[in-house]
């Protein structure tokens, strides 16, 4: 048509400019043109198919054709297997995983994939799968001076291809737990090596490491274990003692003891001295026969000095041997389960007080993930005089009253907005200089008396600090910036005062607005609350939630205040002397998708932004590419017919 139109106007004009009388253009002409254009274009056509086709049949070449002829298929069938065992042994695993209570890693590393150390401890000693500078004292702030002792005894299962090997590692936060999990294909299953670590978080000297075997194919297998203990320990000295364990059975454990250096000491040489006891495997290598499972316990009792001079060490060692042997006879004689119930148990318990945010897409954002391995490892550094048995009661009874009337802590801003605190570790050295910042930090901003509660009060001064909660003059204020309240987040069981327990959350409405909810998990007399400013009457806490909103005052004061003093409340807005109180204002709609969705463009994601600007670009080019060819013919045509008489 556009063709056609272009001749009619040419001969239109040709007849109304020329001397000729009649137009040039013929309609023969005209039709002959455009067949030969219409020619043109089917053949254009069928080669612009022949191509598409080609780069199609190209394509499903190299997707199923070329893997086959390297070899690839067959190994991706044996790895099809082996995933299918190694996920029935992760689902136990699974639900914590998703609620980021556990974290994995896979071994080898997988592509993007944050590494977190296999590490356990309980503020006394501390040790990691792979490890490669061995076990892990106490000094200064953290479990930072290495003992060149290797507790963990590694496994290999003999006479089955590598290739068919798969490993992951799964660290349990919430129980305080580090696995390994090892499947090894086989013809007719999957061989396994369950590998569990952990320092039992209420005998600080005990470390206990459960190796569970399981052969369900039809040939009998052997595994070879690799008991290293102590390796390049200068002047080291050893000992082999036997003890009945609590089934009356006979077991042969080494005793290691020698001095261990402090490099950074400046005044004079100080060491430290140390004596473990580890039992030992029962044979270098156990035959699993077809269909069998088999377990070995292995137990690791450490004692150590305070630093100090060499000559002082060895009159502390005197009594560390006797001590050691003691421990390890204790822990013999107790079942393995209760052993790992008592430690569990615990570590749950520990965790009964916490927070949770919502998870944010956005680049470089602090998650659930990083927070939860964060505060593991900074507790896994803090020992616990609460729960220890040696702990004497009017210790205890102190140590309780500090941990329930808090005084003056935490006085910074939110600990959320810290690079320092919360980085990602690699190893046991990266994970002493975390926690000694985190303890530093706590010291500073007043928290001394809840760390000296132990691994309790560590809990409770670093959810303070993430909410910019601070105890003092007879009430708990959050001193949040109103700009600091654009993701969901809850803090629960925050200890106030003795038997009563703290819920706060913040949550942004649809109208991008946030808003404060404070419940009581238990209190022993009655609490009241108020928001910014405290303009209006206090109101009672229960266990209902209680709304308030988030305020902006001038100059900024706390966003919440609570206490269990009503006429300090109703008084205390006096003291709060302030220009301007309004309701926050909303927060803005690209903030809120940036954290929901990783961008700043709302519900939809990234790729169909792309995709409509892709294929907006491709239909110029096109119409670009039609009006163009369209032009040069309708040009060729009006340059021949000029001509043409």
């Amino acid at each position: 048509m556009l063709t056609q139109f272009i001749s009619k106007f040419y001969c239109h004009f040709e007849s109304q400019n020329s001397s000729w009388p009649y137009c040039i253009c013929g309609a023969e002409d005209v039709i002959d043109i455009r067949k030969k254009e219409d020619d043109d274009e089917i053949e254009e056509r069928k080669r612009s198919r022949k191509i598409i086709l080609g780069l199609f049949v190209l394509l499903v070449f190299l997707y199923y054709i070329v893997p086959h002829l390297f070899g690839v298929g067959s190994k991706k069938r044996t790895s099809l297997v082996g995933s299918v065992c190694l996920n029935d042994k992760l689902a136990p695993y699974q639900h914590q995983l998703d609620l980021l209570d556990n974290v994995l890693n896979y071994v080898p590393e997988m592509l993007s994939q944050k590494n977190y150390p296999m590490y356990v401890g309980n503020g006394y000693i501390a040790a990691a799968f792979d490890s490669q500078s061995g076990l892990y004292i106490r000094l200064n702030r953290a479990l930072s001076l290495p003992v060149p002792y290797y507790p963990i005894v590694g496994t290999n299962i003999e006479n089955i291809r590598r290739e068919g090997m798969s490993k992951v590692d799964v660290l349990q936060l919430r129980q305080g737990i580090a696995n390994r999990l090892q499947i090894f294909n086989a013809r007719k299953g999957c061989v396994s090596v369950e590998s569990q670590l952990y320092a039992h978080r209420s005998r600080p000297s005990l470390m206990i490491q459960e190796i569970r075997l399981h052969n369900p194919t039809s040939a009998d297998v052997f595994v070879d274990f690799d008991q290293v203990q102590a390796s390049g320990w200068k002047d080291v000295q050893q000992s082999t003692v036997s003890e009945k364990n609590y089934i009356g059975t006979m077991v042969t454990y080494t005793m290691s003891s020698g001095l261990v250096k402090i490099e950074a000491s400046t005044d004079e040489d100080l060491y430290v001295g140390v004596v473990v006891a580890s039992t030992s495997v029962k044979d270098k290598q156990e035959e699993i026969p077809s269909g069998k499972y088999s377990k070995q316990t292995i137990y690791t009792v450490v004692q150590y000095t305070k630093a100090a001079p060499v000559l002082d060490i060895k009159r502390m060692m005197v009594d560390l041997d006797a001590k050691c042997r003691q421990e390890m006879a204790t822990a013999l004689q107790s079942d393995p389960e209760t052993l790992k119930s008592e430690h569990t148990s615990l570590w749950e318990k520990l965790w009964l007080s916490g927070f949770s945010i919502s998870y944010s897409r956005a680049a470089n954002s602090l998650n659930g993930d990083k927070i939860n391995s964060t505060i593991y490892y900074v507790l896994s550094n803090v020992p616990a005089p609460l729960h220890d048995p040696h702990t004497v009661r009017e210790v205890e009874l102190e140590l309780r009253k500090t941990l329930h009337y808090p005084d003056k802590c935490y006085s910074g801003h939110t600990s959320l907005h810290s690079s320092t605190l919360w980085v990602d570790p690699v190893d046991e050295d990266s994970i002493a200089r975390i926690v000694t910042t985190w303890i530093i930090t706590l010291e500073k901003q007043g928290c001394q008396r809840m760390i000296a509660a132990g691994v309790d009060g560590v809990l409770q001064a670093m959810l303070l600090s993430i909410g910019s909660l601070r105890f003092g003059n007879e009430h708990l204020e959050m001193g949040l910036h109103p700009q600091d309240t654009h993701r969901d987040f809850n803090f629960h069981r925050i200890n106030y005062g003795n038997n009563t327990h703290l819920n706060i959350s913040v949550l942004v409405g649809d109208d991008n607005k946030a808003n404060i909810y404070v419940s009581l998990d238990r209190n022993d007399k009655p609490y009241y609350a108020c928001d910014a400013g405290c303009l209006d009457p206090p109101t009672q806490l229960s266990k209902e939630r209680s709304k308030f909103p988030v305020k902006l005052t001038d100059p900024l004061t706390a966003i919440l205040y609570i206490t269990a003093d009503k006429v300090h409340m109703e008084e205390y807005k006096h003291a709060i002397h302030v220009k301007e109180i309004v309701e926050a204002p909303a927060h803005e709609h690209h903030v809120i998708a940036l954290h929901k969705h990783g961008h700043h463009f709302g519900g939809l994601p990234t790729i169909f932004w792309v995709s409509i600007a892709f294929l907006v670009i491709v239909f110029h080019l096109f119409l670009f590419k039609l009006i163009y060819n369209e032009y040069c013919q309708a040009t060729e045509r009006f340059t021949k017919s000029r001509y043409n008489l």
